[in-house]
């Protein structure tokens, strides 16, 4: 890492004095062009002739998003006045601040302070003083001082004394500059692990026609929910699905796999919450908080351990997760608890539901679903995701119809309906179709929902969305 990090033009003494100069006239024009604001310049302390590389560059671009990030969280309003990020000298960013000059200091210390490799990030705070720039310092309001990168005394003492070697300090900054390319990676994975969640809750609610649910088009075995609760419903748990993924991209190598599960639902537990207060109290995706939550973290883990995305992997993973669940949730319960759904069928009828499908590593989904997502002949990414669903409906012992039929007899004769779909061509023809749009009537009526089967179809979409991303030759629909 070394050689990329200092892989960059040398710099004499001069030049650097030279540049420092400019600086101070920047924040002084900064200052007298804005006396009532705060000029922060942020730039890294970078010791040894290279101050600047792609990697030092990209390290900084990232650092400067995290520190407006910050300033955005607690309500400070900032401009960028300009960067210059390709300074041979190092890059540096100057921004203008509304607020109290004590109140952006503290912040800045707290964010050079925030992490080791933050502590690279020099955050230079400037007040206009009756017309001359001050910049303030952390003695001025008792703030820790700059600690050394490598032994923790005084900065400024081992600086004085020469107590390391540049070589040293450079081993040092390159390390630091890799574990925050590493933490930004895991922070792109999660982002983008968290899109794609939401991406498949969306493109599950507007698939149509799917029996018993909701869509577009109709909803009337669901009267209290439409395509929009959903909507309200998929957004507002994307920052459940990138804590999800955050929690097995930090995963501690080694620590037993349930310990990860255990994370998982405790904040699957919290998103219900804000899943019903985006719903007004009505339950859209708590199968699907359950399962993407663990999907997500699986995920996590598989990226942080370099493996690759596959069946084998992902379902190995997800099995040793759960490999207490079942014992955990379902042989202690009682008649008389206050049970789910899912409990009460399997004191009565011995379904283990969605905990059973997701301790077995989701086979349902990796079998069927998956498969017919991924091979499908159909044109329309509608009616491939539709086709997917209905395999998924056929081979899944649907908890959700079990409920509202009351009796799990009811599973034969939604299997026996989509035997006949699929016997009249399914939707590559237009019997096929005219079927299962009379099948939708009937769901409606008898208030029949396949709603475990549309938890499914969302896990298939995303390990399809998920698959496709890792693969550049391969498009997302």
């Amino acid at each position: 890492m070394e050689s990329k990090v200092f892989d960059g033009p040398q710099q004499d003494i001069p030049a650097v004095l030279a540049n420092r100069d400019r600086r101070a006239k920047v924040q002084a024009n900064l200052l007298q062009e804005n006396p009532h604001q705060v000029v922060v310049t942020c730039k890294l302390n970078i010791p040894g002739p290279v101050k600047n590389s792609k990697a030092i560059r990209s390290f900084f671009e990232r650092g400067t998003q995290r520190l407006e990030d910050q300033w955005m969280k607690t309500g400070q309003s900032f401009e960028l006045q300009t960067s210059r990020l390709e300074s041979s000298t190092g890059p540096e960013s100057f921004y203008l601040l509304y607020g109290n000059g004590t109140d952006v200091k503290r912040g800045t210390v707290s964010f050079e302070e925030a992490t080791p490799f933050n502590r690279l990030f020099d955050l230079d705070v400037l007040i206009n003083d009756h017309g001359e720039p001050h910049s303030l310092s952390r003695g001025e309001f008792n703030l820790p001082v700059r600690t050394c990168l490598i032994c923790g005394r005084p900065a400024k003492e081992c600086g004085r004394s020469r107590r390391h070697s540049v070589e040293e300090l450079q081993a040092q900054v390159a390390d630091l500059i890799e574990q925050g390319h590493q933490q930004a990676g895991r922070q792109q994975h999660a982002k983008q692990l968290a899109d794609l969640a939401v991406e498949a809750m969306l493109s599950e609610v507007v698939t149509w026609p799917k029996p018993g649910l909701v869509d577009p088009v109709e909803h009337k075995a669901h009267p209290d929910m439409d395509v929009f609760t959903f909507i309200k419903s998929s957004t507002s748990l994307r920052p459940y699905f990138y804590k999800s993924a955050m929690v097995g991209l930090n995963f501690p190598l080694g620590q037993p796999w349930p310990k990860l599960f255990n994370q998982l639902r405790q904040l699957g537990q919290a998103a219900e919450v804000t899943m019903f207060a985006a719903t007004n109290g009505v339950n859209t995706h708590k199968g699907t908080i359950f399962s993407l939550g663990i999907l997500t973290g699986a995920l996590g883990a598989l990226m942080k351990e370099g493996r690759e995305i596959n069946q084998e992997n992902i379902q190995q993973i997800v099995q040793a997760m759960l490999v207490n669940l079942l014992t955990t949730d379902l042989n202690d319960l009682r008649k008389g608890q206050d049970l789910t759904a899912g409990e009460q069928q399997y004191l009565a009828y011995g379904q283990t539901g969605i905990r059973g499908e997701a301790a077995s590593g989701f086979p349902t989904v990796f079998n069927f679903g998956l498969p017919a997502l991924l091979n499908s002949n159909l044109t329309s990414q509608n009616d491939q995701q539709l086709d997917a669903f209905l395999c998924l409906a056929r081979h899944t012992a649907d908890s959700t119809l079990i409920k509202r039929a009351g009796d799990p007899a009811i599973l034969d004769w939604k299997n026996q309906q989509l035997d006949q779909f699929f016997e009249l061509g399914g939707l590559t023809t237009s019997t096929g179709r005219d079927f299962l749009k009379q099948l939708e009537q009937v769901f409606s009526k008898r208030h029949l929902s396949l709603g475990g089967a549309a938890d499914l179809l969302i896990i298939t979409i995303f390990l399809k969305l998920v698959m496709k991303a890792g693969d550049p030759n391969e498009p997302n629909n």
